[in-house]
């Protein structure tokens, strides 16, 4: 099974292409803003590095957020275009999931932190189970402990330390596990949720929390193993809150925004035309 992954959820970028048992090709680069200009270049790019076709591609898988709310859109807009036209089965999944799932050897409760804007952060809280097959390969299970969150760093320290016992408190014993902190966190981000958690937790630096492709791969092939592929008619971005829309002067008369019309004008037929509906929503 050939299996295509792509995750253009922030500003860092990565696609994969790999089978069950063998990565072929891994492409992870900062993109900054041009997820839609270098995407499709850089899938033909590792397509033909691995001497396949986009014919020979089996599968579909994409991150589908939370993260920047038109990268998120580019990855998954492709991911469903190439599900369509090759009728190929799709499977998306979270990306704070692949992000804690990049760090499944750690034995505690694991944080898994985007950055939201407005001093907030996305977040989710996971463990993970350890187990091994009749081979003697080691299983990896992760285990989701929260919803996806979106928190400022003090009301996420209160949280983490408000639900620990109960995720993790043995009767008798006060003592806790260390809650590790990854993905992309700011520098003031790391120092309000250290001021909280202090020796309660631990941070990976940003070079170890990098995602990786060939891992939201591996989650998706769990995933369809599972029997969990998505319908590409459904499969949307996950975001947790609204863009932020600001509007300027020459796109005011698509957004049905303040014009120079006389204040005693009336506009004839509906106020919001189709067209600036779709504007609004997209």
């Amino acid at each position: 099974m050939l299996l295509l992954a792509l995750d253009t959820s922030t500003r860092q970028a990565s696609l994969a292409i790999c089978t069950e048992d063998e990565l072929l090709g891994e492409y992870t680069w900062h993109v900054g803003n041009n997820h839609s200009v270098e995407l499709l270049a850089r899938i033909q790019r590792i397509i033909a590095e691995c001497n396949k076709t986009m014919q020979d591609i089996d599968v579909l898988a994409v991150a589908t957020g939370p993260g920047s709310f038109n990268g998120v859109r580019v990855a998954v807009s492709a991911a469903k275009a190439f599900a369509f036209s090759l009728h190929k089965p799709i499977v998306g999944v979270g990306t704070l999931d692949i992000i804690a799932a990049q760090q499944q050897h750690w034995h505690g409760p694991i944080c898994s932190i985007l950055e939201a804007g407005r001093s907030e952060l996305y977040a989710a809280c996971y463990t993970v189970d350890k187990t091994g097959n009749s081979n003697g390969d080691i299983i990896y299970s992760m285990r989701k402990l929260s919803d996806y969150l979106l928190l400022s760093p003090q009301q996420l320290t209160s949280y983490l330390q408000e639900q620990a016992s109960t995720w993790f408190g043995v009767p008798g014993e006060r003592e806790l596990p260390l809650f590790l902190f990854c993905g992309e966190i700011s520098l003031a981000s790391r120092q309000a949720l250290f001021a909280q958690m202090q020796e309660k937790c631990v941070f990976v630096n940003s070079l170890q929390a990098t995602r990786k492709a060939s891992v939201l791969a591996m989650l998706a092939l769990r995933r369809l193993h599972d029997g969990k592929e998505d319908n590409p008619m459904l499969l949307e971005p996950l975001y947790l809150r609204r863009p932020s829309i600001t509007t300027s002067t020459r796109k005011q008369p698509l957004l049905g925004g303040i014009s120079n019309r006389p204040a005693d004008h009336s506009p004839t037929g509906p106020s919001k035309t189709e067209r600036e509906e779709g504007a609004l929503r997209h």
